[in-house]
């Protein structure tokens, strides 16, 4: 008798510590932050010193000044930002030893190979994000290179991206937000580097309901200037609106070919 008990006692215990429900708990996996809170897609206005004339004046001075900014992105931030972009397309597995959602991948940037450790550790309707980013030929090894925090429904966030393993201090800050059916969505992006641009930002916006459905603000704090765009990422007509460069308050306009062309209403 005593035998049948201690071998029913032992059965309900392996029973309960196979349950899946206990070996296979784990957090519900957060959407994925959009690809523009890291890279917004400034394709618009790639431009080159022998598209400047006096018929596209308006578009080039918005083309210039996106520019630099995007500059800042592909350039000093090229690795976290391409390290970010690595990890989109990757399906997920859930680390249950450290209890978070990962990411991984490899990806080259700036002439050189790294990998990449994406982790999302959910808590309530919260996700505190974390690159770990390596790379074997510059000798850095799991250097959180960007976190950032977002609701587990990828509505809204932000990152901080930081300027180097030498130099491991916040670059730039971004806040993002996109509506339910991902129509319209923002990101602003804002240098926090000490120097004289510190505090300036750029802010990208996405309407797909609206004519001019891209736009951004641009706050130089060097120049004091505020830049003010609009245009329509498939037709190509815009708007660019700088009092310091045009010496007044008035938006400029360009239509589908490029050309500078009198504003409507």
């Amino acid at each position: 008798m005593k035998k049948l008990i201690s071998l029913i006692f032992s059965i309900m215990v392996t029973l309960v510590s196979c349950n899946p429900n206990d070996e296979n708990k784990q957090d519900p996996q957060p959407v994925m932050p959009p690809e523009y809170s890291m890279d917004p897609n400034f394709e618009d206005f790639q431009a080159d010193g022998s598209q400047r004339n006096q018929t596209i004046e308006n578009w080039f001075y918005a083309a210039v000044n996106v520019g630099v900014y995007s500059s800042i992105l592909k350039g000093s931030l090229a690795i976290p930002v391409a390290a970010f972009k690595a990890t989109i397309s990757q399906d997920p597995f859930f680390d249950t030893e450290a209890g978070v959602w990962t990411w991984e991948s490899d990806f080259s940037a700036n002439s050189n190979d790294f990998s990449i450790r994406l982790t999302a550790d959910v808590v309530d309707n919260n996700v505190n994000w974390k690159g770990f980013i390596s790379s074997s030929s510059l000798n850095v090894e799991d250097f959180v290179w960007f976190e950032g925090q977002s609701n587990i429904n990828g509505n809204s966030g932000s990152w901080t991206l930081f300027e180097s393993p030498q130099n491991p201090s916040a670059w730039i800050s971004t806040e993002w937000s996109r509506n339910e059916d991902q129509t319209e969505g923002n990101a602003t992006f804002t240098i926090e580097k000490e120097g004289e641009s510190l505090g300036s930002y750029i802010a990208y916006s996405r309407n797909e309901s609206s004519d001019f459905n891209r736009s951004v603000e641009i706050s130089n704090t060097q120049s004091g200037d505020l830049i003010e765009i609009y245009w329509n990422s498939e037709l190509k007509f815009g708007r660019v609106k700088s009092e310091n460069h045009f010496n007044d308050a008035d938006f400029h306009c360009w239509d589908e070919n490029l050309q500078d062309v009198n504003c409507e209403g």
